[in-house]
């Protein structure tokens, strides 16, 4: 399954987007679902199984909330 990461800004998603790909993940750069939040923001896409290494991102580069997608919607499971 794939997981949504939020930031609070475009600068954030761009300079954890950065980082993740220098530790070898293939973060993909997405707009934030509908179903999150109606705001025209960007996010990162990532395989659930990358949980644990953007759990391990530097403090200011933390998402604020990572989402798992299901077949139902989105399931929040991280809140800062």
């Amino acid at each position: 399954m794939k997981i949504i990461c939020i930031f609070p800004s475009i600068h954030f998603v761009l300079k954890a987007e950065k980082h993740l790909k220098a530790s070898g993940l293939q973060p993909d750069l997405v707009p934030v679902p509908k179903e999150i939040s109606g705001d025209c923001g960007m996010a990162l896409e990532l395989e659930e199984k990358d949980l644990p290494q953007i759990k391990g991102l530097p403090p200011e580069l933390k998402p604020e909330a990572i989402y798992l997608r299901t077949s139902k919607g989105f399931q929040k499971l991280l809140d800062s």
